[in-house]
């Protein structure tokens, strides 16, 4: 008899002692997360998405979640961004070059090593001559341009990929050489980047990629459409016939459903 009064205060407790406390826990972080969102949500969103960068269907919901919000996603960049996502200014969010597919985070901390210790890079010869080409490979600075970013140390995406293998080349010869001391014997004054003395005349040029390669090569590697839609090409003939976007009739059957609540 009494072993059955204790069990049946332990079930009657547990239907809502478990739940009760969490339900606690869960309210202040609720809290502390809302009130982070609503006074930085820059700052909030680029942790949420350093947090998630791992899982590309996350990344994806959550890029949406910054646009829904007005917050400018500014794309990859070797001279801006950092492994996480970081922010630019209060509505801005710089793309994490930890979320770039294709790209190991020994390259990502060699990059961002020899740019905070010399400076933004110059160039892609610049690039190569700089790093340590044992941690960042042809494949990565592959990735790299596709993603876009490499789009301040060039033309364009094509003309950059291009130039990645003389570029390579260039910076083995040049580094060669720097070991070799003959940098020391026949010049006179020492460039001031390894790159100074790299002839990048020679370097091939290519038109820039059509909208179609440039986005199809962003979704490969960050796994979205970034700085446009293969659709958007689409959007006055769309616009003329009428056509609804899925997002919009979701929107208008909440709004409908709220309605019939009220």
């Amino acid at each position: 008899e009494t072993a059955t009064h204790i069990f049946d205060l332990m079930e009657k407790f547990a239907g809502y002692g478990f739940n009760k406390s969490h339900s606690a826990a869960y309210a202040l972080v609720s809290y502390q997360t809302l009130w982070l969102k609503t006074h930085y949500p820059a700052a909030f969103m680029a942790a949420v998405l350093s947090a998630d960068m791992d899982n590309t269907d996350k990344v994806v919901h959550l890029i949406k979640e910054c646009r829904a919000m007005e917050l400018a996603i500014l794309p990859p960049d070797v001279n801006r961004s950092e492994y996480m996502f970081t922010i630019d200014d209060a509505d801005a969010i710089v793309y994490g070059l930890g979320a770039v597919k294709g790209v190991g985070e020994s390259a990502i901390e060699e990059l961002v090593r020899v740019r905070n210790e010399g400076g933004p890079f110059d160039s892609l010869v610049d690039l190569c001559c700089r790093i340590d080409l044992k941690k960042v490979n042809r494949r990565v600075f592959e990735s790299l341009i596709r993603a876009g970013a490499l789009d301040s140390l060039g033309e364009n995406r094509a003309t950059l990929t291009v130039q990645v293998p003389m570029a390579l080349k260039m910076a083995e010869q040049q580094n060669a050489m720097a070991e070799a001391g003959q940098n020391d014997l026949f010049a006179m004054d020492a460039p001031e980047t390894p790159a100074a003395n790299v002839d990048t005349s020679v370097l091939p040029q290519r038109d820039a990629w059509t909208d179609d390669l440039r986005l199809q090569g962003e979704m490969e590697t960050l796994g979205l459409y970034l700085t446009g839609h293969p659709i958007d090409q689409y959007e006055r003939d769309l616009q003329a016939l009428g056509v609804t976007r899925l997002a919009a009739i979701q929107e208008m059957k909440v709004s409908r459903e709220r309605g019939k609540q009220e």
